[in-house]
Parts: C-alpha cells; sequence; structure tokens
C-alpha cells in the first residue's frame, strides 16, 4: 500500500532556469513549472516569464494529468510543493487533492542537473547572442561606458589601492545609491577591474563565498556586478567586431571593458541601465580621487577618513559623485584595533586557563606552543582568530611563520606538536571546535619531522632570526637584551655575516603578497570581532 501511494504522489514547483531571454525587450529569467512523478520522471512542463506561471499552475497540473508526458492519463492522489502560495493555488483549484507543503530536493537536483548540462554543452568558441548591448542598451549608452572604462584604465587604480580589501563608498544621489561597495581588483597583476557591491554585508559574503569555493563548497554568492578588462585577444571575434562598428573606446590591447552582472546563484546576467550608468559614474570620478593618494593610504590604514565629491559629465548633465575611504560601515580606526587586540588577548589568556587546568593541559604549564601560536595568529589574522583557525591558516602559522620569526630550536618541535595537539584535542571537547579534527590532522606523526625540518633550515629564517642566529654562532647570548644589543654594536659598520642574506625582488613580492593577505584577513577578523560587542 505504501508503494502505491508512493507512485501516486508527483512534486511540484517552480524553478528559474539558468540563462537570461535577451531578445524580448528588458532581459529575464524565464520561470519552469514542473510536474515530477515520485520516480523522478517529469511528468507536465509549461514556461514564462517571472511571476506568470503561478495563477496558472492549478491549469496546467489539469494539463499534465489528461496528457502526462509519460504514461497514459492519470491524477496523483498527493502532489508535494515547497511554496505555501502555490499550495493554497493548488487548493482551490484541486479541492479533492492532498497537497502537502514540504522540501522538494528532487527539483534541486534537477535543475542542478540541468546547469551542469548547459555548461558542458557550451561551446567556448561559439559567441551565441553575446552583445555588449544585450541588456538592452543604446550603442550610445555603451559607448559612454567605454570612454569612461578607458579613463580608469588609464589611471591604473590597482596601482594606487593597495588590495582589494580596501574599499570605496561611492553615493550617487541622482541614481538613488547611497554607500555601494568598491572593491578593486588587479593588484597581482591579473584580472584588472572593479566589484560593485549593494552592502559591505554583501561584501562580507562574497568573501566568504570566494573562500568556500577555493576549499571545494558550495559558494554563497551575493548579487553584484564588475567591471572586467580583459585582453583583445580574449575577447570573442563578434564582440571585437561590435566594437570596431560603433567605434566605442579601448584604452590598449589588455583594457577591453566587460560589464558583468551575476545572481546569487551564480548565473550571469545582462548588466541593468542602472548598473551601466553606476559604473560610468564610478570610472570617472575614481580618477580624479587617486590623485589624493597619500590620503587615501592614511584612511585605510586607520588615519583621518577620506571623502571628496566628484562632479562628473553624465548622459543628462553634471552628476555628483561622493567617494569615501574607507567605507563608512568598515572604518576601523587604530584605537578600535588596540581595544580590540587587548580584548582578544584576555579572551586568550583565560582560554589558556581553561586550557591548563583541564585533563588534556596537564604536563603543559607554560604553555609556549599555544601562546606563541596565539600570538602569531591574533598578529596574521587579526584579534581573537585563534579559534578561527583552518587546516591551511595553521599550516602557514607553524610550518612557515614559525620557522621565519620565532627563535625556537629544532629539538623542540616535539614538544611543540605535542601541546598543540593536546590544545586541539581539548578544543574538541570543551569547545566543540567544529574544525578541531582538520587542525590535528595537520598535528599529526609527520607534524613533528616537519617542523624539526622547517627550523633546521635557514633558507626559511626571516632576516631578523637570521641575525639573532648568527648572533648566537658568534658566541653572544641573544637570549638577553644585553647580548641582542651587544650584536648589534658588533655589526655596525661591517659587512653582514654570510648567513644572513638579504632578501631578493622574488622574496620582497612574495612578502608584499603575504602583507596584503594578512591585512584582509585581519580586517575581516576585526570587524567581525567589532559586531560582537555591538
Amino acid at each position: 500500500m505504501a508503494k502505491r501511494s508512493r507512485e501516486l504522489e508527483w512534486i511540484g514547483g517552480l524553478v528559474s532556469m539558468p540563462g537570461y531571454v535577451t531578445n524580448e525587450g528588458e532581459p529575464y529569467r524565464p520561470e519552469l513549472l514542473v510536474w515530477m512523478s515520485a520516480a523522478g520522471a517529469v511528468m507536465g512542463t509549461a514556461m514564462g516569464k517571472p511571476g506568470q506561471m503561478i495563477s496558472s499552475a492549478s491549469e496546467q497540473l489539469r494539463d499534465a494529468c489528461a496528457r502526462p508526458m509519460i504514461g497514459p492519463p492519470h491524477t496523483p492522489t498527493r502532489v508535494r510543493v515547497a511554496s505555501p502560495e502555490l499550495a493554497s493555488i493548488l487548493r482551490a483549484g484541486h479541492p479533492t487533492l492532498d497537497v502537502v507543503v514540504a522540501a522538494t530536493p528532487e527539483l534541486d537536483a534537477m535543475l542542478a542537473s540541468m546547469r551542469a548540462h548547459f555548461s558542458a554543452s557550451a561551446d567556448p568558441e561559439d559567441d551565441g547572442e553575446r552583445s555588449f548591448r544585450a541588456g538592452g542598451h543604446t550603442a550610445e549608452a555603451v559607448g559612454r561606458l567605454f570612454r569612461a572604462a578607458a579613463v580608469l584604465f588609464r589611471a591604473k587604480p590597482w596601482k594606487v589601492v593597495p588590495d582589494d580589501h580596501s574599499l570605496f563608498s561611492i553615493s550617487v544621489e541622482a541614481e538613488g545609491v547611497r554607500g555601494a561597495v568598491v572593491s578593486v581588483i588587479g593588484q597581482q597583476e591579473e584580472s584588472f577591474g572593479v566589484l560593485v557591491f549593494e552592502s559591505i554585508a554583501d561584501f562580507d559574503r562574497y568573501v566568504d563565498a570566494a573562500e568556500a569555493a577555493q576549499q571545494g563548497e558550495e559558494p554563497n554568492m551575493p548579487p553584484h556586478f564588475s567591471l572586467n578588462f580583459d585582453r583583445g585577444a580574449d575577447v570573442p571575434a563578434s564582440l571585437r567586431k561590435e566594437i570596431v562598428q560603433h567605434r566605442w573606446e579601448v584604452a590598449a590591447a589588455d583594457g577591453y571593458p566587460w560589464l558583468a552582472a551575476m545572481d546569487p546563484d551564480l548565473v550571469p546576467r545582462p548588466a541593468t541601465a542602472k548598473e551601466l550608468a553606476l559604473t560610468e559614474h564610478i570610472c570617472l570620478a575614481l580618477p580624479v580621487v587617486l590623485r589624493d593618494k597619500k590620503e587615501l593610504e592614511d584612511a585605510w590604514t586607520g588615519g583621518a577618513p577620506y571623502e571628496k565629491t566628484v562632479v562628473v559629465e553624465a548622459a543628462a548633465g553634471p552628476v555628483s559623485v561622493v567617494v569615501r575611504a574607507p567605507h563608512e560601515d568598515d572604518a576601523i580606526s587604530a584605537s578600535d584595533v588596540d581595544e580590540l587586540m587587548e580584548a582578544a588577548q584576555a579572551a586568550d589568556h583565560a582560554l589558556m586557563g581553561r586550557f591548563s587546568d583541564s585533563p588534556e593541559g596537564k604536563g603543559f604549564d607554560e604553555r609556549h606552543a599555544v601562546c606563541m601560536l596565539a600570538d602569531l595568529s591574533n598578529a596574521q589574522f587579526g584579534p581573537g582568530s585563534v579559534t578561527m583557525l583552518r587546516a591551511p591558516q595553521l599550516r602557514e602559522l607553524l610550518f612557515e611563520l614559525v620557522p621565519a620569526k620565532i627563535f625556537v630550536e629544532p629539538d623542540e618541535a616535539p614538544g611543540l606538536i605535542a601541546e598543540l595537539r593536546a590544545f586541539y584535542t581539548f578544543m574538541k571537547r570543551d569547545q566543540r571546535l567544529p574544525h578541531a579534527d582538520e587542525c590535528l590532522r595537520v598535528l599529526g606523526r609527520a607534524g613533528a619531522s616537519k617542523l624539526r625540518a622547517a627550523l633546521a633550515d635557514p633558507s626559511k629564517f626571516g632576516m631578523a632570526k637570521s641575525m639573532l642566529v648568527a648572533g648566537r654562532d658568534a658566541g653572544f647570548d641573544i637570549s638577553t637584551k644585553e647580548g641582542v644589543e651587544a650584536w648589534m654594536r658588533e655589526l655596525q659598520g661591517k659587512p653582514l655575516p654570510p648567513s644572513i642574506s638579504l632578501p631578493g625582488m622574488p622574496a620582497r613580492l612574495a612578502a608584499s603578497h603575504a602583507a596584503q593577505r594578512a591585512k584582509k584577513d585581519k580586517r575581516k577578523a576585526t570587524r567581525k570581532a567589532r559586531k560582537k560587542t555591538r
């Protein structure tokens, strides 16, 4: 009987198709009304513009029962839908039908399969109907965007803005835009452009989504749009032809602009007229602001906030663009950082106390390894970050930063690893740390030998540590302040010992990249900590 009931259940619902219709006026994502059997067979479908299909759902269900795509005509005894609104319409149109509101994972699986099929079947050489005017934009509007984008590209904002977490706030009252978030990308000399978000919350979600994607997880991407600059060789031939046909301005061979917008489920869509206009305003205002390089640098490092109103020429006349740095919802002063660092150190101290009193902490009275890890984590990833470390961050701190910065003898490696294993075992039991197991894997059998080798490898030492090691080898007691000062006096006016190698250009570039990454993580952790105290 249960089997028969299952066979007579249908699943219904509305799903957004993974693509846009752009040749019928305003672009839209079609909505598909689907009826499926419990076995997963599609019994009927109907497609239309968003919001159109739900009103005819009862008629569409009746039609699917009379003319199912598979099998003879029949009527289910029960229909399961996820939408209460859809359920209400079906109950009104089918009084004798058992309509249940519950999850419909079958439709999610079908949509995922459709996306995978479209992605796999897409021909990378086929431009399809791609056009810079796909959103219904006029050639004149696109031409203005190209001219403005050329101005921005020549200003090279990625040479001035230190990293993609040093954010601008953009307000354009004429467009109803207040506090939009602009992130400049391209500091690593790839993927030049700007990303635009409605709010800091959306920017944070984007950062989290990017991290999730890197770890192979499903990203929860917020809506946003971006202006990207590509090499001409990477631009489809039909789009290059469109540029030539309309004589749109391009700044350089690697400065071909492309305005892209993204739905939350990672479906690309044509940019709206408002997004097109806002991008034009951003492209014209930022080059003016970038001239104030020192003021911007101070603003992003805890100094006085920066603000300037730039009047740009738009299609309808002059438009005022207010640019601020940092973003008003993201400003972190030096006093904020100091206060949060003190709070984080107090919380770390309390945590160390609980660890010492725990069964796992017995025998590790000095807590040397755990305190060292907490200090490094606070400096590298922001206040209070030691409990948030995932395996990649722990690996970086332990096998890269400790050998580079901390004066530890290689023979101490097994003891350090043992103490950290005890700490994460305690965190798993007492704090229910969700990622304790992955950190414990980093501290597995090979951990001690790997750390010992890193601590014994002079090529991994930073310059400050190299100098201390050289002082010890020269007979100075570098464990005392007096000994270090005596070694520094010994070095004055003399060539550095061969064991102290100055970093070359690749190392400086690597250090710069690491510093930028650390700044991103510290800023993000600091903001999260501040939100907790509000």
